[in-house]
């Protein structure tokens, strides 16, 4: 079972663990006050829906619970500051999403129930297998985009863990 760290809002968190309350995945929501308990855990992904401001002291905590997750998923249509103070002393796998064309996974339309999400480059799921570049449609019940944000992570867990 992934365990899955995300900074994201509430109500989109629990939009995403409604999408996958049948597939055996664990969220947990990190906020700028839960980031120092949970330093010492080990996500499988780590989720960045939205920047999170944070003090100078808790950059060191946040910089440790990237540096051990497996993936960074990353909102590619946020400027996120968080990133620009973190140095990370060894890669790690970043899967970029969004509306911006350089994503590895981009929305190429929105339609009112549907939109079209392409993977750009191949990407490795956890079961070392490649996921090779695709488009997708996805259906969808409104077009706020937070929503559309949502429907594109769980379509990036679905993809990684095979779920």
């Amino acid at each position: 079972m992934p365990l899955v760290g995300i900074i994201a809002k509430k109500r989109d968190i629990q939009a995403i663990k409604k999408e996958l309350a049948e597939y055996e995945v664990e969220i947990i929501h990190l906020n700028k006050e839960s980031l120092k308990n949970m330093k010492n855990i080990i996500f499988k992904d780590l989720i960045i829906l939205e920047d999170i401001n944070l003090q100078e002291t808790e950059y060191s905590y946040m910089e440790e619970i990237i540096s051990k997750a497996e993936y960074l998923i990353l909102n590619s249509d946020i400027d996120f500051r968080v990133l620009k103070y973190i140095k990370l002393k060894k890669p790690i796998k970043t899967i970029t999403f969004g509306f911006n064309p350089k994503s590895t996974i981009t929305i190429s339309s929105v339609k009112e129930d549907k939109i079209l999400v392409c993977l750009q480059r191949n990407i490795e799921n956890g079961d070392k297998e490649i996921i090779e570049t695709q488009e997708k449609e996805i259906e969808i019940t409104k077009d706020s985009n937070k929503k559309i944000y949502n429907k594109l992570v769980v379509f990036i867990l679905k993809e990684l863990h095979n779920l």
